[in-house]
């Protein structure tokens, strides 16, 4: 669950069931999964500076193997809480694309143009340095990689 900078309340959660938004500190929740290819999945990152904008990397659910729909990999944004979403995948691989990003491997920086990066069960670390525009692998052949944090100066 991650709680959106500067907002009073306003939460967002990516689980096993789908992707949620509570406007209410988590006394109700709205499910926002419409526009996306799964209701299955782990990391959800909010934007540093515009508590609508989220980030998200769906994965197939048990039954189909958990790895990006259609074995090519893109991380999904929305910068209207949810209401509708946008698949990013310029420099992600779009063809026998089978690792997983777990729930705490991703991560974003405090950048005026916010970095978003996260990491794979493959060893690879990748990164955006424009909110997900584009994307580049930065590092790979590592162990899984469990989670991706961000340390600025």
């Amino acid at each position: 669950m991650m709680l959106a900078p500067g907002s009073t309340g306003l939460l967002y959660q990516q689980n096993h069931h789908g992707v949620w938004r509570s406007s209410d500190g988590g006394r109700s929740w709205d499910d926002i999964n419409k526009g996306l290819p799964s209701n299955f999945g782990f990391p959800i990152r909010v934007h540093p500076h515009d508590p609508q904008t989220i980030w998200t990397f769906p994965l197939n659910g048990d039954s189909a193997g958990r790895f990006p729909p259609d074995a090519a990999a893109a991380v999904w944004r929305s910068r209207d809480g949810g209401k509708t979403w946008q698949d990013l995948r310029k420099g992600l691989p779009q063809q026998a694309c089978f690792f997983t990003v777990l729930r705490q491997a991703m991560a974003v920086d405090t950048q005026d143009s916010v970095g978003v990066y996260f990491g794979t069960n493959t060893g690879s670390l990748f990164a955006s340095f424009d909110e997900g525009d584009h994307w580049q692998e930065i590092v790979r052949h590592l162990p899984t990689i469990l989670s991706v944090e961000v340390l600025e100066r």
